[in-house]
């Protein structure tokens, strides 16, 4: 395993080599999402504020190295930053890094190493409607994880519809712990489906089964999910429906709820949402959403208006 912690002390000057090298393959690609956001709380009252949504930018592409095996040298490069009130330094800089890694892509699969977001993290089948907005599930679910010290392999896709992706997380000769995550993804003509498990990860072991179900002009998703906190053994159970409609060529209604106690007791999620293509790379939204909980200190009422633009 000595070779995942080689492999991450030379990622900076490998992906310093490849920005000079950049080959045709090789793309740029970002995003800058911002809402003017209205929480109210029964206790603490009602505050307004400008908030950045998971802006970001990255550098990804490839090097041929075998045109006899297929085999593909390759990278990616990402950051996140804060365009309304991110700090140049610190833990909460305006920089933070999100999946960056180097791998090989071949006939056999991928692998790849770095930091990357987890199988189980990547099987919600963006299910979740308002991914790095304020109803992200990741308020209500564990297993939203974006581990460094990562290797992981994905198998090639059988019959264009099954693979597999193994995730080891840390070295256990070194750290004396083990993180694992898998996950199986199906992707046919008529439906999505994953199943994934966490071991040990950030303390807890997690069962996650997702699905996926396109209909014309819409979309509906379901997770439903498992965890056991492993210090004592209790189980919370939990789960994510979600309804995605086109309303007309631009305009896009989008319904939310999610519930568990994981994170919170008693956490209910509900969201209603509407998305407006302005242009291509440029979207308008808008949601409302209701956040309960077992204590009035959790609850939350959030309206936000916001834009999003695609690099």
């Amino acid at each position: 395993m000595k070779s995942l912690i080689i492999l991450k002390n030379q990622i900076l000057y490998m992906t310093c080599i490849l920005c000079i090298q950049v080959d045709a393959a090789s793309s740029f690609y970002g995003r800058v999402a911002i809402d003017s956001r209205s929480i109210s709380n029964s206790s603490s009252g009602t505050k307004t504020e400008i908030a950045n949504n998971k802006s970001k930018f990255g550098l990804k592409g490839g090097l041929s190295l075998s045109e006899l095996s297929e085999t593909r040298f390759i990278y990616q490069i990402e950051y996140g930053f804060d365009p309304v009130d991110g700090k140049a330094r610190g833990q909460d800089g305006t920089l933070q890094q999100r999946n960056t890694f180097v791998g090989l892509e071949s006939r056999l699969g991928t692998l790849f190493a770095g930091t990357h977001d987890s199988a189980f993290k990547q099987s919600q089948l963006k299910i979740d409607l308002f991914n790095d907005l304020a109803p992200d599930i990741k308020n209500i679910l564990h297993g939203e994880n974006r581990p460094e010290d990562f290797i992981g392999y994905t198998t090639p896709t059988f019959q264009g519809k099954l693979s597999a992706t193994i995730n080891q997380i840390k070295n256990p000769l070194l750290s004396g712990k083990s993180y694992k995550s898998y996950s199986v993804n199906y992707s046919g003509d008529t439906f999505q489906a994953a199943f994934a498990v966490d071991q040990a990860m950030k303390g807890y072991d997690g069962i996650r089964v997702s699905f996926l179900h396109p209909f014309k002009n819409a979309q509906l998703g379901l997770i439903l999910q498992q965890t056991t906190k492993l210090n004592s053994g209790d189980d919370e159970s939990g789960g994510v429906v979600s309804f995605a409609t086109n309303l007309n060529a631009r305009g896009t209604l989008k319904i939310q709820y999610a519930s568990s106690s994981m994170k919170i007791d008693s956490g209910q999620h509900a969201t209603l949402g509407y998305d407006y293509q302005l242009k291509d790379h440029l979207k308008l939204f808008t949601f409302y959403s209701k956040l309960d909980s077992e204590t009035n200190s959790e609850d939350k009422n959030i309206f936000s208006l916001g834009f999003e633009y695609i690099l």
